[in-house]
């Protein structure tokens, strides 16, 4: 199957499950830089190139963000999967896990510090807009909007 037969099958494929025209348009336009990439028939490429695409090229050398690389991962599923209907084993391509945000969460003593600079909590409810946000001044009195 040469590249252009398989961009046709993917466009059919895509129109059949009712992908948004964005969608499509994304999954085309991708696919199209994969095989630039590859500069061969996507159906002889093999894993390991695949997973050096995701990895050394999108990751380390385009310096992608884990997302973009699961998204492209989950194009890579979705062409090699349906339109080739080849059986690609997810555990050798892996999606790359979340990175985990730790909030900053403050202590008593610098509540205390902030609500003592702070003569009238209302205003800053308003302005913000944190209309379920409790505050507790000195003495421990909770201030509810």
């Amino acid at each position: 199957m040469t590249n252009n037969q398989i961009l046709k099958k993917l466009s059919q494929d895509m129109r059949m499950r009712n992908f948004s025209h964005y969608t499509y348009d994304s999954y085309m336009r991708k696919t199209k830089e994969m095989m630039v990439y590859f500069n061969k028939s996507l159906e002889k490429v093999i894993i390991d190139e695949l997973r050096d695409y995701l990895y050394k090229y999108l990751l380390n050398e385009r310096k992608m963000a884990d997302k973009t690389v699961n998204y492209y991962n989950s194009i890579i599923r979705f062409v090699y999967e349906v339109t080739l209907d080849k059986v690609l084993n997810k555990r050798q391509i892996p999606m790359r896990k979340r990175k985990k945000t730790v909030y900053k969460v403050l202590t008593k003593e610098e509540l205390s510090t902030f609500f003592a600079c702070v003569d009238n909590y209302k205003p800053i409810c308003t302005r913000f807009k944190w209309r379920k946000f409790t505050y507790r001044n000195r003495n421990n009195a909770i201030f509810a909007k």
